[in-house]
Formats: structure tokens, sequence, C-alpha cells
């Protein structure tokens, strides 16, 4: 093994406990109630796709898209439905809500998984792995998704003041 494959494998390996105490920091924020922007919700909205399109290019597997677009379209639709039982109220011409927490796990354990099967296991095993994020990309889009088009329906862009939130 060169010396590069063997920092890539560090990197690695170092990569996921640091995302997985990430993912608990963002726990804690986002578990509590607060304002919710349309600006936050398109952020998050490109976020998820943007970060499986890159960590598919860092990893040099493409997705197996006999899979991944079935898990995408799956993902959609349970992040749809679940961020329909996300309350939400307006207070002070402001989106005020309490997000659930439960896609940045399922987005952390596709991860992990994913790189435990770049650092062990074949393309072809990457590849499935890279899929499982195909779902978990797909709940949180599908979620956040959801929470926009609520948020407009609460909040018409008249509403808001400056004409952005």
């Amino acid at each position: 093994m060169d010396l590069l494959t063997l920092l890539y494998r560090l990197i690695g390996f170092l990569s996921m406990p640091l995302v997985i105490v990430s993912v608990v920091i963002m726990v804690r924020s986002i578990g509590r109630a607060r304002r919710i922007t349309r600006k936050s919700l398109l952020i998050q909205l490109c976020t998820s796709p943007a970060f499986l399109l890159l960590y598919s290019l860092l990893l040099g597997v493409s997705i197996a898209v006999k899979w991944g677009v079935p898990l995408v379209m799956i993902g959609l639709g349970v992040g749809g439905f679940w961020g329909l039982g996300t309350a939400l109220s307006v207070e002070n011409n402001k989106v005020i809500g309490t997000r659930s927490v439960w896609y940045l796990w399922l987005w952390v354990a596709t991860f992990v998984l994913t790189q435990m099967l770049a650092l062990f296991a074949t393309d072809g095993a990457t590849a499935g792995g890279l899929a499982t994020m195909c779902f978990s990309m797909g709940t949180a889009v599908g979620m956040n998704g959801s929470l926009l088009l609520r948020h407009r329906l609460l909040l018409p862009s008249e509403a808001v003041e400056g004409g952005a939130a």
C-alpha cells in the first residue's frame, strides 16, 4: 500500500466520527422550535443532492442507477409525507416549527455505510452504498420540499417583510 492510499484511508476513517459529531450538533439545534425560512429550506434542498454528487465523484464510483432512481423516488415520498407531520405556525410574520431530525440520522447511517464500503469493499459494493444514500437524499429533499410548500402556503411572498424569508 503506497503512502497516498494510506493517507486516503486515514482521512476516510477520521471523516466518520467527524460527521457523526456534526450530525449530533445539528440534531440538538434542529430539534427545537425555531424560525423556518425559505432560504434555509432551499439551501437544504440543494445540499443533499450536491453532497451525493460530490461524494460520488470523490469516490470515483458511479451510482447504481437501477437502484438509485427508485430509492430516490421512494425517499421523496417518505420525506414528503414526513414533512407534513411537522407542526408549523405563524408568529409575527415568521414561520415557526420544530423540525424532525430523523432524516439526519438516516443520512449519517447511509454515509457511514458507504464510507465503510469504500474503505473495505469493491467498487460494486460502494455503488450499492451510494444507492442507499440516494434514499436518504430523497427523504431530505422530500421533507424540505414539503416544508417549503407549506411555508409558502402559510406565508405568501407579499406577507414577508422585504419580500424574502
